[in-house]
C-alpha cells in the first residue's frame, strides 16, 4: 500500500508540473503591424491645431467638415489597432475607443447647436483622450525573459 501511494504521489507531483503561463507579449513583427495603425491616428493628432484654429474662429462648416472628414475613419483605425495589443492593453484601449467616439459625437452635436463653448470642451476632451490612446501604443518588443 505504502508503495502504491507513493507510486500516486510521484505521477501527481510529474504531471502537475509548472502551470505558469507563458507572458504574452510584443514581438518585432506584431509592433510593424500596431505601427501602421498608430502612424496614421498619429497623422490625425498632428492635425488638430487646425481644427482647434476652426474652433476658435467658430467657423461651424470647417468644423463639422473634419470632424466627419479626416476624424470621421479614426474610431475604425482605433478598434483595429487596440485589436492588436496584448489583452489588458486592449480592453483599455477600445474604453479609450468609446470615449473619443463620444468626444467626437459632443463636439458634432455642439457644432450643429453653433455653441463656441461646448465645442470647445469637446475638442480638449478629445484630444486629451487621443493623446493617451497613442501614449499607451508600444513601439518597443517586449521580452518575457526580462521578468
Amino acid at each position: 500500500m505504502g508503495i502504491f501511494l507513493v507510486a500516486v504521489a510521484t505521477l501527481l507531483v510529474s504531471c502537475g508540473g509548472n502551470n505558469v503561463a507563458a507572458t504574452p507579449t510584443y514581438t518585432a513583427d506584431n509592433l510593424a503591424q500596431i505601427a501602421i495603425y498608430s502612424d496614421r491616428i498619429q497623422t490625425s493628432k498632428d492635425r488638430l491645431p487646425e481644427l482647434a484654429g476652426y474652433i476658435r474662429d467658430e467657423n461651424w462648416a470647417n468644423i463639422d467638415n473634419f470632424i466627419h472628414g479626416p476624424l470621421g475613419e479614426l474610431r475604425t483605425g482605433m478598434n483595429r489597432l487596440a485589436f492588436m495589443l496584448l489583452p489588458d492593453d486592449k480592453a483599455e484601449a477600445l474604453e479609450l475607443s468609446d470615449e473619443i467616439a463620444n468626444d467626437l459625437e459632443a463636439m458634432s452635436a455642439a457644432v450643429t447647436a453653433f455653441d463656441g463653448n461646448r465645442t470647445n470642451k469637446a475638442y480638449i476632451r478629445f484630444a486629451k483622450d487621443l493623446s493617451t490612446f497613442l501614449n499607451m501604443v508600444p513601439t518597443e518588443p517586449t521580452d518575457s525573459t526580462d521578468a
